[in-house]
C-alpha cells in the first residue's frame, strides 16, 4: 500500500513538470545578462563620453538600469553619460535593480589635460626700424622663453619684435618646461629713411652734458647729412648730438636730415639737481600706494595684489607675482581704506590676489571685494614661510634662480624685489638658523640651480645657506650697504636712466613701489632721510650719472627734496 502511494506522488510531480514547461514566460521576467559597448575608456579632465548598455534577452522590457561610479570624485555617471572631473580611475557599473543579479562594468582612466601652446601669428612682415608684439597662450600657464634665429635681423624681447635689417628670421617661443614651442617667421622689408634718437626725453644739470645718438635707417642719400638744432640754445646747446645744460628751463633738440625727409626730437629739461624728480606720495602709506598705482597703471589693470600695510612678512614675496600679472600692489588696513577702495574702483580689476591669511587681511574685506564682482584668490600659509611658498607656487619657477631672505628683515627682500620681479625669480623666506620644512620641500621639488642668499651669517647662517643649490651670498654691514650691493650685482640688467627712491626706515612705500620699479626695469635705492649713507651717495655718483627720471616714494617727511638734491645735484 505504501509503495502504491509513492508511485502516485512521483507520477503527479512528473505531470506537473511537463505542464509547467508549456506555460509562457511573462514579459517582465528579469533580464538574464547586461553588456556594455566599451570595457575601457580614457578621458581628459573636463571631457564627457557615453556608454551604451545592452540587456539580453532582447525581448525583455524591464530595462530600468542603475548606473554607479566607484569614484564619483573622478567620474560621474548619469544614464550612461560620463563626466570626467579629476585625474584618477573609476569603475562604472550598471545593474538591473529588479532583482536579477546581472551587471556589467567599464574601467575609466582620467588624465590631466595635455599642455597646449598657441601663438597669435605664424608669420609677419615688418619694415626696418618697426616693432610688433607676438602673444602666446600656454595651458597650463607657465613662463615662455623667446629666441630669434637671427637677432641681427629681428630681435625679440618678451614677444616684442624689433626689426633690425633686411632679411628673414624665425622667432621661437618655448614653454618653460620645454614641453611645447611655437614659431613665427618674420620677414623684414625695406622702409623709407627714418631717424630715431636713443632718448625722447632727457634731464640735465647746469653745465652738464650728455650725448644723443641718432639711428638712421636706411642710410641717408649721399647728398644729405644729419643736422642738430636746439629750440632754445640759451637753455640747452647742442653740437653733433652732445647736449649741454645752460640754464634752468626746457628746450627741444631736433635731429633732422638736411633734405628735410625725416627728423626726430628729444625734450630736454635743465634742473638744479640734474634729474627729473617724480614724487609719488600721500598723507599715509595707503595714499602713497594709490599714487604709485596711478602712475604705473593709468588705464587700469585686470589684476591687483592686495597686502596689509600693518606688517611686512606676507607681502615680501609679492613683487614677482605682481609683475607676472602686470598688477599694482595696493595696501589695506584692518578695514579697506576709502582711498584704496576708490583706486580699486578706478583700476577695475577682474581678480585680486590677497597676500596672507585672514589674520593679515580679514574675510570681511574679501567678501567686500567679492560683492563688487571681483574674483579673489588668497595666497596664504600657516606662517610667513609657507605664505612665501604659496606665492612662489603661483608665480611658477621657470627661471631656475631663487632668492632667499631672512623672514624678519624686510629691507633685503624689498631691495631685490623689482629685480627678482623682472627676472621672474621667486623670493622665499627663512629663519636665521633653521631652514623651514615648507621652504625646503618647495626648493627640493623644483630645478633651481642658483640661489641668492641676502645678508650675512647674522641673518642667514651657513647651515641654511649650504642646503641651497648654487648658493651665492650678497652681504653688507647694514641694510643700506646690502641694498647697494644687490643693485651692483644685477646692474647690467637694469635700466638706470630711471631709478626709484624709498625710505629705508619702514617697509610700506618700498613694498608698493616695487611693482612700479619692476615695470620700469629699474630698482629701488633705500635712503636715510636724516643722514645719507656714504655708500648710497657713492653709488649714485658712480653709477647713476645717466639717470633722468627719479621716482620718489612718499612725501617730504619720508624722502625730502634735500636728500634728492644731495644725491643727484651736480
Amino acid at each position: 500500500m505504501k509503495k502504491k502511494c509513492s508511485m502516485s506522488l512521483l507520477c503527479f510531480l512528473l505531470v506537473f513538470s511537463l505542464l509547467s514547461m508549456s506555460i509562457p514566460v511573462s514579459a517582465d521576467t528579469p533580464s538574464t545578462s547586461i553588456s556594455l559597448d566599451k570595457s575601457t575608456i580614457v578621458l581628459t579632465v573636463g571631457q564627457t563620453d557615453t556608454i551604451t548598455a545592452t540587456v539580453l534577452p532582447s525581448g525583455t522590457t524591464n530595462q530600468n538600469l542603475t548606473w554607479i561610479s566607484s569614484n564619483p570624485n573622478v567620474v560621474k555617471v548619469f544614464n550612461g553619460l560620463l563626466m570626467a572631473l579629476n585625474e584618477g580611475t573609476a569603475y562604472i557599473n550598471v545593474m538591473n535593480p529588479s532583482g536579477n543579479s546581472s551587471y556589467a562594468s567599464c574601467y575609466v582612466i582620467v588624465k590631466k589635460p595635455d599642455s597646449t601652446m598657441e601663438i597669435n601669428k605664424s608669420s609677419a612682415v615688418l619694415s626696418v626700424g618697426s616693432t610688433e608684439t607676438l602673444t602666446v597662450t600656454v595651458s597650463p600657464s607657465q613662463a615662455v622663453h623667446w629666441t630669434s634665429s637671427n637677432p641681427e635681423i629681428v630681435q625679440v624681447f618678451n614677444g616684442v619684435l624689433m626689426a633690425q635689417k633686411l632679411g628673414t628670421a624665425v622667432i621661437t617661443a618655448t614653454a618653460a618646461d620645454g614641453s611645447r614651442s611655437v614659431t613665427c617667421t618674420v620677414t623684414i622689408n625695406d622702409a623709407p629713411t627714418s631717424i630715431t634718437l636713443n632718448k625722447s626725453t632727457a634731464t640735465l644739470g647746469i653745465g652738464k652734458s650728455t650725448t644723443l645718438t641718432a639711428n638712421i635707417s636706411p642710410a641717408l642719400p649721399t647728398n644729405a647729412y644729419l643736422m642738430w638744432q636746439s629750440s632754445n640754445p640759451g637753455i640747452v646747446s647742442v653740437s653733433g648730438g652732445v647736449i649741454t645744460g645752460v640754464s634752468l628751463g626746457t628746450a627741444v633738440i631736433t635731429a633732422i636730415a638736411s633734405d628735410g625727409s625725416s627728423s626726430a626730437t628729444c625734450k630736454v629739461t635743465v634742473t638744479a639737481s640734474g634729474v627729473n624728480p617724480i614724487r609719488l606720495g600721500g598723507a599715509n602709506r595707503y595714499e602713497t600706494s594709490v599714487q604709485i598705482a596711478k602712475q604705473g597703471w593709468p588705464n587700469g589693470s585686470a589684476y591687483l595684489v592686495l597686502a596689509t600695510g600693518n606688517n611686512y612678512p606676507d607681502a615680501l614675496s609679492a613683487a614677482p607675482l605682481a609683475q607676472k600679472y602686470n598688477a599694482p600692489i595696493l595696501l589695506t588696513d584692518k578695514t579697506l581704506p576709502q582711498v584704496t577702495l576708490n583706486e580699486i574702483t578706478r583700476l577695475k580689476p577682474t581678480q585680486i590676489f590677497i597676500c596672507g591669511g585672514t589674520g593679515a587681511i580679514s574675510k570681511t574685506i574679501e567678501n567686500q571685494l567679492n560683492g563688487m564682482g571681483i574674483l579673489t584668490e588668497r595666497l596664504e600659509g600657516k606662517d610667513r614661510y609657507e605664505t612665501s611658498v604659496a606665492i612662489a607656487k603661483k608665480l611658477g619657477s621657470g627661471s631656475g634662480e631663487l632668492v632667499l631672505v631672512n623672514g624678519y628683515e624686510w629691507s633685503d627682500a624689498l631691495s631685490v624685489s623689482p629685480i627678482a620681479a623682472k627676472k621672474g625669480i621667486p623670493i622665499l623666506l627663512t629663519d636665521k638658523n633653521a631652514f623651514p620644512d615648507s621652504v625646503k620641500s618647495f626648493v627640493n621639488s623644483n630645478n633651481f640651480y642658483t640661489t641668492y642668499v641676502l645678508g650675512g651669517t647674522d641673518l642667514i647662517s651657513n647651515q641654511v645657506k649650504n642646503q641651497l643649490p648654487g648658493s651665492e651670498r650678497i652681504d653688507g654691514t647694514n641694510k643700506y650697504e646690502r641694498n647697494i650691493n644687490i643693485l651692483k650685482k644685477f646692474e647690467d640688467s637694469l635700466d638706470l636712466e630711471k631709478i626709484c627712491i624709498a625710505t629705508g626706515a619702514d617697509f610700506p612705500d618700498a613694498l608698493s613701489g616695487s611693482a612700479l620699479a619692476a615695470n620700469l626695469s629699474s630698482a629701488i635705492v633705500l635712503v636715510d632721510n636724516n643722514s645719507l649713507k656714504s655708500v648710497t651717495t657713492q653709488y649714485v655718483t658712480q653709477s647713476l650719472q645717466q639717470t633722468n627720471d627719479v621716482y620718489v616714494f612718499g612725501l617730504q617727511g619720508v624722502v625730502s627734496d634735500t636728500v634728492v638734491n644731495k644725491l643727484f645735484g651736480k
